[in-house]
């Protein structure tokens, strides 16, 4: 009985935070989370974990606390995996193209088919569609795994050697027994 008052409890607590949600806010606060980049980039912090117990605990402490600059490295693998790849960067400008012309026509008049008003969103929907076999042709996939991969590797690589801010800059750990 207490378990399912606990769940209620926390399904409420969530839906009340998603219908707080506001992008604004979420920008704040994680302009607010960026450490700077000097802490980030300081090489005499990157030093090898004694153990596993140690990479884990860096690793989970250096993901919360470096996680708005470990997004920023995800957007710039992005970036140049997109700009790199000119048949994808192609395929992209043609769907933001598209899309920009389908609001552009809905600002005038709102599209009727069969005398039913079709919304927005709706209208992005076939413009998407078409786009789709393009994108699986010019290698969205390969690229998605490329900037997931490359993105997990440089952040586990820089999580488990960067030194918490926890530990002596001496680089002396006291070994778990």
């Amino acid at each position: 009985m207490a378990e399912m008052s606990n769940e209620n409890n926390f399904t409420n607590w969530s839906l009340t935070n998603l219908q707080k949600l506001n992008v604004q806010d979420l920008y704040i606060r994680q302009r607010q989370s960026l450490r700077p980049w000097f802490e980030f980039f300081n090489t005499t912090k990157f030093k090898p974990p004694a153990n596993f117990g140690t990479a884990t605990r860096r690793l989970i402490t250096n993901i919360e606390y470096f996680q708005t600059n470990y997004f920023i490295i995800i957007i710039i693998l992005s970036i140049y995996c997109v700009v790199t790849t000119p048949s994808l960067l192609f395929i992209l400008l043609a769907i933001i193209a598209g899309c920009y012309l389908v609001s552009i026509k809905n600002r005038d008049r709102q599209v009727t088919i069969l005398g039913r008003q079709i919304p927005l969103p709706h209208q992005y929907l076939p413009v998407i569609c078409l786009c789709i076999p393009l994108l699986i042709m010019v290698g969205a996939g390969s690229a998605i795994f490329w900037i997931l991969g490359a993105s997990v590797f440089v952040i586990v690589l820089h999580a488990i050697f960067h030194q918490t801010p926890n530990q002596d800059s001496f680089g002396l750990q006291m070994q778990e027994v």
